[in-house]
Formats: C-alpha cells, sequence, structure tokens
C-alpha cells in the first residue's frame, strides 16, 4: 500500500505531464483511501478545474479546507478557484475570512494580496503587500507586487522607488522596466535609456528583452525620438508575436459570427424579465477611453465603479457548458448561447455581482470584452445601459500595438492582424448599436476631451442620472485603477494623445492602408 506522501507525489508528475484522466483516476483512489486527508482533495480539486469541471473543483476544495481549518494557503486557493469560475463575491468572502486570520507569513500575505487585487479590493491587497514586505524585505518578487498595488492605488513615486529596488536586483526583469517606464513621461534629465539599452544588450533575446524593448520605445518616444522609438517597438512586437501560437481568422470569424448568429431578426426573440437598471457596461477595445468613462461616472456619488467584472462571460460560459456537458468550440458556442434561459442568465450575473457593486442606483461594468457579448447582456439585463467608446482608428491601433498586453489581446503585436481584427469588430460595433437601440450610447474619446462637460453631461444622462459637478473632476478619485490607464486617469484631460500616431505615418502607413480598403476612416 503506497503512502500518502508518495500518492500525491504520483499524482503531481501526472498533472505536469498532462495526463489529467489518469491523475483523477488516481485521485478518486487516494480520496478513498484516505477521505480525511487535505491535500487528497486538494489535489482532486486541482485536476477537476484542469478538466473544466468547476463544481467539482470548488466542492473538493471546501473539503480539503473542512480538514485542514487553518491553512491559509487552501484557502487562498479556494478563493483562486471561486474566482475562476466568475463568483467574485464568493472569492472576495473567502478572502476576507483569511484576512481576519491575521496571517503574517510573507508569502501568504502575498497570495492573499493577490487574490483581494483580482476581486476588486486592490486597497486592502496594498495593505497584505506592505506587511508582506515589512516581513520578509529581501523577497524581490514582494516588492515587485507592493509597486503594482502601489501604481493601481496612485502611489507613483513610492511604486517607482520599489520599481528601482527590483530592477537593482534584477536587472534584466522586462516587466518591471515596463511597469517604471509607465509611471510618469520621461524627460532629457531623467529617464532609463541607458540603462535599458544595456539591459537589451545583455538579454541577448531572451523573453524578458520584450519587456526591456517596448520600455525603451516607450521612453525613447517621451523624449520625441520617434525613429528610434518605433524600430526599438516593431522589434519588441515582432518577438513577442513569434513566442505565441495565434491566428487572428478565428477572431474574426467569431466577430462575423456574432453579426449573423446574434441578428436584428433573432435578439428581439430572446426575453427576460429580470428588472433591473443598475449596470451599466462600458465597453470598447482597450486603450479606447473605457477607464476615462468609468472615473467619469464613478465620481458621480450615485454610481459605484465595480472594475473589470469577468462575471457576465464566467455565468455565460457555465451555462453553456452545463447545457452541452462541456466545452465546445467557439462557433459553436456563439451558436448555443442563443438556447440558454436569459432569465437566469440575468439573476445570475446579478447575484454573483453582489455584494462587489455596493446598494447604490448603479454600477458600472468595464469589462472591455464584454463587447462580445452586448447580444447576450441585452437580452438577458434588457434595463441595463450600454456606453461604447469609440477612438480614431490609428490613434487605437498604434496604442494598443505600443502596449505590452502579455496575456491578452493577441491581435495587437501584428499590424496586419490589428487591421483585420479592427474592421471585424468596427462591423461588431454598428450592427449592436442598430440592434441594441436607445440603450446603446456611442462615444467619441476625441468628443469627450475636446468638449468634456458637454459630452460627460451626456454620459450620466444617458445612465438615467442627475448632473453632478463631481464629475468633472474625475483626476480626484482616489479609487483604486487596475489598467494600463492607472497613471494618465490621475491627471485631468489633455489631447497629447490625439493624433499621435502622426509621428509615425511612414511606419504606420501599411496599418492605414490596410484599414481604408476596408472602408475604415482613418482622419
Amino acid at each position: 500500500m503506497p503512502s500518502n506522501e508518495s500518492r500525491a507525489k504520483a499524482i503531481g508528475q501526472l498533472i505536469a505531464a498532462g495526463r489529467l484522466a489518469a491523475a483523477r483516476i488516481e485521485c478518486d483512489a487516494f480520496t478513498h483511501a484516505a477521505p480525511s486527508d487535505a491535500q487528497a482533495w486538494r489535489l482532486a480539486a486541482d485536476v477537476a478545474l484542469r478538466m473544466r469541471s468547476s463544481a467539482d473543483a470548488v466542492q473538493f476544495m471546501r473539503r480539503a479546507v473542512e480538514l485542514a481549518p487553518g491553512d491559509a494557503a487552501l484557502l487562498i486557493q479556494l478563493g483562486q478557484y471561486l474566482l475562476s469560475m466568475g463568483r467574485r463575491a464568493d472569492a472576495l468572502s473567502v478572502a476576507l475570512e483569511v484576512e481576519r486570520a491575521f496571517v503574517e507569513r510573507p508569502h501568504v500575505l502575498d497570495a492573499l494580496g493577490t487574490l483581494l487585487t483580482h476581486c476588486g479590493e486592490p486597497g486592502r491587497a496594498l495593505a497584505c503587500f506592505e506587511r508582506a514586505v515589512a516581513a520578509d524585505s529581501f523577497q524581490i518578487a514582494l516588492r515587485y507586487n507592493l509597486a503594482m498595488a502601489q501604481r493601481m492605488t496612485g502611489a507613483l513615486s513610492a511604486a517607482e522607488s520599489n520599481l528601482d529596488i527590483v530592477l537593482q536586483a534584477r536587472p534584466l526583469d522586462g516587466e518591471a522596466h515596463n511597469a517604471r517606464s509607465g509611471l510618469r513621461k520621461q524627460t532629457r534629465q531623467r529617464n532609463h535609456i541607458a540603462e535599458l539599452e544595456t539591459a537589451l544588450r545583455l538579454s541577448k533575446g531572451q523573453p524578458s528583452a520584450v519587456g526591456v524593448e517596448f520600455s525603451l520605445a516607450k521612453e525613447l518616444e517621451d523624449l520625441g525620438e520617434y525613429s528610434r522609438s518605433f524600430s526599438h517597438l516593431s522589434a519588441a512586437c515582432r518577438r513577442f508575436r513569434a513566442s505565441i501560437q495565434y491566428d487572428v481568422a478565428g477572431d474574426v470569424d467569431v466577430l462575423d459570427a456574432l453579426r449573423r448568429e446574434h441578428s436584428t431578426a433573432r435578439l428581439p426573440r430572446l426575453s427576460s424579465s429580470v428588472d433591473s437598471d443598475r449596470p451599466v457596461f462600458i465597453l470598447g477595445l482597450p486603450r479606447s477611453g473605457t477607464t476615462l468613462v468609468e472615473r467619469i461616472l464613478g465620481s458621480h456619488p450615485l454610481v459605484y465603479a465595480a472594475g473589470e467584472l469577468d462575471t457576465f462571460p464566467s455565468v455565460v460560459i457555465e451555462a453553456v457548458h452545463e447545457r452541452c456537458g462541456g466545452a465546445v468550440k467557439k462557433l459553436e458556442f456563439v451558436e448555443r448561447t442563443l438556447e440558454l434561459d436569459f432569465d437566469k442568465l440575468g439573476t445570475s450575473y446579478i447575484e454573483a455581482t453582489r455584494p462587489r457593486t455596493g446598494n447604490g442606483p448603479r454600477f458600472t461594468d468595464k469589462l472591455p470584452l464584454n463587447y462580445l457579448y452586448a447580444g447576450l447582456i441585452h437580452a438577458a439585463l434588457p434595463r441595463a445601459r450600454f456606453v461604447a467608446l469609440r477612438r480614431n482608428p490609428m490613434d487605437v491601433c498604434y496604442a494598443m500595438y505600443k502596449t505590452l498586453f502579455a496575456s491578452a489581446y493577441p491581435f495587437t503585436y501584428d499590424l496586419d492582424d490589428l487591421a483585420r481584427y479592427y474592421v471585424a469588430w468596427d462591423k461588431l460595433m454598428r450592427h449592436w448599436e442598430h440592434a441594441i437601440g436607445e440603450s446603446w450610447l456611442t462615444l467619441n474619446y476625441e468628443d469627450l476631451v475636446s468638449d468634456q462637460e458637454t459630452y460627460s453631461r451626456r454620459l450620466v444622462s444617458h445612465c438615467g442620472l442627475e448632473w453632478d459637478n463631481n464629475c468633472l473632476q474625475f483626476q480626484n478619485n482616489p479609487q483604486p485603477v487596475a489598467t494600463a490607464s492607472a497613471v494618465q486617469v490621475r491627471s485631468p484631460l489633455y489631447a497629447d494623445s490625439m493624433g499621435r500616431w502622426r509621428s509615425y505615418v511612414r511606419e504606420l502607413r501599411p496599418l492605414q492602408s490596410l484599414l481604408e480598403r476596408n472602408g475604415i476612416a482613418c482622419g
């Protein structure tokens, strides 16, 4: 009879090798032979989650927690599982339970801070990261996470100081370089270009070189050295694009299928009796101004800015998996969503977002990719409002191209991919505007920047609210920001980014030509 330790080791090896079916069989045997062993149930939960059996994963992890009630790490893992299912409110409850236990181990505090960040509580997360670094100031990974929390909460000078320490210890850390360069506009007198050039030379094509070169491109642009900037940017994008497996045609097919299947003829036949006008969905491409709109609305005393909630996609995915007995391919997924119970979808969304969205009259959900779900959202929550951001096509495409998203938006690292995706996205947004009607407001970023009060008033009115002058002082909003716009939205509106692409007319001409050939006016 193998020992529990040897069983756990063998299962871990099966998981590492990707042999999940075999690992599940061994987990069943392990939990049967040792039903009081928390490790057995933790492994069973891990396998279940990897096999997309989310409900089983949570059930098994809860059993592990019951068997080891003082294990904060298990509780945090349970919170992570709940979060992966879109159950952010439940995940937050677990995180707060760990927080009340007053844990002091640095790595547990760090993991708790990460969970709280993903639960939309960066302020609480900051306190955890501060305690973690105070307990072990030599762990550079802990200090990096502290710097990221400081960035989100607006402590930009402190974030830069901590990133300086991180980079003294890890001079080739591309993520840290990229984060530090973005904290402020660099100047001739104060920049990191020489340091970045050294790091790039020493990285010798390693993965870290991507972040270093993105940083170098950003700082050179700040100094007006546009040719050198774009040379580094395009090299970084090529390197990153070569490191991922991605075909933009698959995403374009999905965008086209959404217009075809979620048609103006079919959508009105989908109905829900969920009577809530609280959600306001802010959607658009990344770097199009969605965070700015969230900050403006979130400055209104009757609006709670809930951040980027992945709740609606999660409840839809879970419902399709439940109906189909598991995962389905992307195009079939688009079709199957039309078969769902929209009363249940709407109710599940509202319940899953409590208490995270407060009790006020309105809350915002700023997940950009909700543009893939807009028709379903309208069917499930017929009184919800939409604010769709648009920006000059060349400006928004260039802004995406120069941003290192790493784990998201794979179409942004190649100009041809960008053009093809943008064209399909543009068609989809026009389709939603027509299909959804008066609940939909299209807002141009350039209009908002040029005439802040007029378009802010239009925005607030669209949400069914009376005007409040706080909306003009969004830069004073103390709420944390977790997106790439965390630095910009802490300043008053400025027009510096409008027309930025024109500094690269020659380099971006292939992108412009592709867009214009497909009927996109670039301006």
